[in-house]
């Protein structure tokens, strides 16, 4: 029999992983070129107000993760489901949502002050810059709620190319904007805010593109049903902020009474390593949300199981260089945010050193919170954001800092080894509730039933193509009436080899998928050929001739279809029939 490849899998991750990465690179290095400059420009005191801001500024984006992340996951699900209308009711409403909530977030302007008070614990060095930065934050609620939302649909919807080059632009203006206002005014941190918000405001020329573009599938629909949809999808990414703006708020108030300023400018650096990992890590990881919803949706476990392992194991290869990259020239990579301390950089570096040995476990807990939550399973996305960034965080730290101030030895090297410590237990923790409550079903949960699933693969050769009715044939026997069954290999065929015939010289693979759901057998193909509708056509006799698709049409039930990835998928829908008294 054929067997089902991962060639096209494999081919859309790659497609989609070289703009994930650009646009996370570009994200990530715009935010810590933005630490770098404010510190080496303003001093550490303006690094770590920026940083101890940063709470709020989680805060601001929940509405718009929330919507973007949850939105485009439901919308992936509902493509793959071929509901675009219901896709587009989703995007209308997660445009709206996050405009409406920003502009009630300005108001929390007026309160910069006490709020400022609050995250320092209390009149400080630090409360005047921090106020000044939450202000300006607060300000641009809008705009940013808006511009995350876009990120995520244009991303879902066959533009990856658009979304990075929105994230390139908005940087590059970011960082000139950066440069210039905080060496050249008296602004101060919140300059580097201000820049940032320029930046995001100048880069919406992107989305003009965005709408012009022939090859969108989404449409301005307004549906409050399927915002409330997108909302509850969106809640892991609601917990997560919420949960960082805790662990940021705990974290600073225990590292300033136990390690002081050093403690939190060390501190900060280590968080912008993290963010240095997602340059890559973040890119390759959220892939999942973008493609694995697409994939779900169409109910692909085989697709499913083979994007999951592709990405797990190009995001530990890069972890690996990183770590051994960091570990090597740890001094080096603190030096990059303060020069000119000669202290902080000793103190740094077996911090460093030792913080780095969290970051398998944090890939581990990052890919499994986006898979969860992308494949419906919110409540172990949810425990995992808990486990990781409160509940086995903080204790883990305070006992490291009691013990090292008992000790005599260091409070901030004892944080990261706190660290370190509750990244371990939240790895240990998923992984005993998932295979508990799993059923059998290992780590990706995947549905049982797949014995009712045929998945074969063909490449662009019509020998291969020719091969198919035997396996249709064999599998639905005992299962089908073998009349319907030979319809179905019948329509496999001629729809394979039409895609065989026209589908360009890009066209490297055909997926088919044969499975039977309730009173009905689907039969779904997928190629990466030219665009192709056969629910819509016309015939040029002088050109093509496509008897076969009339023949298809006339055989199913009902055809859809749709581009999907930049992929052709068609779905053929028959009734299941009775099965032979001669089987």
């Amino acid at each position: 029999m054929l067997k089902r490849n991962e060639t096209l899998i494999k081919k859309k991750l790659w497609q989609y992983l070289i703009p994930s990465i650009m646009t996370n690179m570009a994200m990530q290095i715009g935010n810590v070129v933005d630490t770098i400059l404010v510190g080496n420009i303003l001093g550490k005191e303006a690094m770590s107000s920026v940083q101890i801001g940063s709470t709020v500024l989680l805060l601001i984006q929940i509405p718009g993760y929330m919507l973007g992340i949850g939105g485009c996951i439901v919308a992936a699900i509902r493509m793959g489901k071929r509901d675009i209308d219901g896709a587009s009711g989703v995007f209308g409403g997660c445009l709206f949502a996050a405009a409406a909530s920003g502009m009630a977030m300005m108001i929390c302007a007026f309160f910069s002050n006490p709020i400022a008070r609050m995250l320092t614990g209390g009149e400080g060095v630090l409360t005047g810059d921090v106020s000044s930065v939450i202000r300006v934050m607060f300000l641009g609620a809008p705009l940013l709620g808006i511009a995350l939302v876009f990120l995520n649909f244009m991303e879902v919807d066959n533009h990856p190319k658009l979304t990075t080059m929105y994230v390139v632009v908005s940087n590059v203006i970011n960082l000139l904007s950066d440069f210039l206002l905080l060496k050249y005014t008296s602004i101060g941190p919140a300059g580097s805010v201000l820049s940032t918000l320029i930046g995001y405001g100048a880069a919406m020329i992107v989305v003009i593109f965005y709408f012009r573009s022939p090859k969108r599938m989404l449409h301005l629909k307004l549906s409050f049903k399927a915002l409330s949809t997108a909302l509850l999808t969106g809640i892991p990414a609601l917990l997560m902020i919420a949960c960082q703006v805790v662990r940021n708020w705990l974290m600073n108030i225990m590292i300033i009474r136990y390690a002081g300023e050093d403690g939190t400018a060390i501190y900060t650096i280590c968080l912008n390593l993290i963010m240095i990992a997602e340059l890559f890590l973040g890119g390759i990881i959220e892939v999942m949300s973008k493609v694995g919803g697409v994939v779900y949706g169409e109910k692909d476990y085989f697709g499913l199981r083979s994007l999951s392992k592709n990405i797990l194991k190009y995001s530990y290869i890069v972890l690996v260089g990183l770590m051994i990259l960091l570990f090597i020239f740890a001094k080096q990579a603190a030096a990059i945010f303060g020069r000119d301390d000669p202290v902080l950089l000793e103190e740094a570096q077996p911090a460093i050193r030792i913080f780095i040995f969290a970051l398998p476990f944090y890939v581990f807990c990052r890919f499994f919170s986006a898979y969860y939550q992308t494949t419906e399973k919110a409540r172990l996305s949810n425990m995992i954001i808990v486990l990781e960034l409160v509940v086995l965080l903080i204790p883990s730290v305070l006992v490291a800092l009691n013990l090292a101030s008992s000790n005599g030895t260091s409070a901030i090297n004892a944080t990261m080894a706190g660290m370190v410590v509750a990244e371990m237990l939240t790895v240990i923790v998923t992984t005993v509730v998932v295979k508990l409550t799993g059923k059998g079903q290992g780590m990706l949960r995947i549905p049982s039933g797949e014995e009712d699933v045929l998945d074969v693969s063909v490449g662009r050769n019509m020998a291969e193509v020719s091969a198919i009715p035997r396996d249709i044939i064999s599998f639905c026997e005992g299962k089908l009436d073998p009349i319907r069954a030979n319809q179905l290999a019948v329509a496999a065929e001629e729809m394979a080899a039409n895609a065989v015939t026209y589908g360009g010289e890009g066209l490297s693979s055909i997926d088919v998928m044969l499975s039977f759901q309730d009173d009905k057998v689907l039969l779904r193909l997928r190629d990466n050929g030219i665009p192709f509708d056969p629910t819509d056509y016309s015939v040029d006799g002088d050109e093509f001739e496509f008897s076969g698709i009339e023949l298809v049409r006339g055989l199913a039930d009902d055809i859809t279809y749709l581009r999907v990835l930049d992929f052709n998928n068609t779905t053929l829908e028959f009734s299941k029939g009775t099965i032979s008294e001669a089987v």
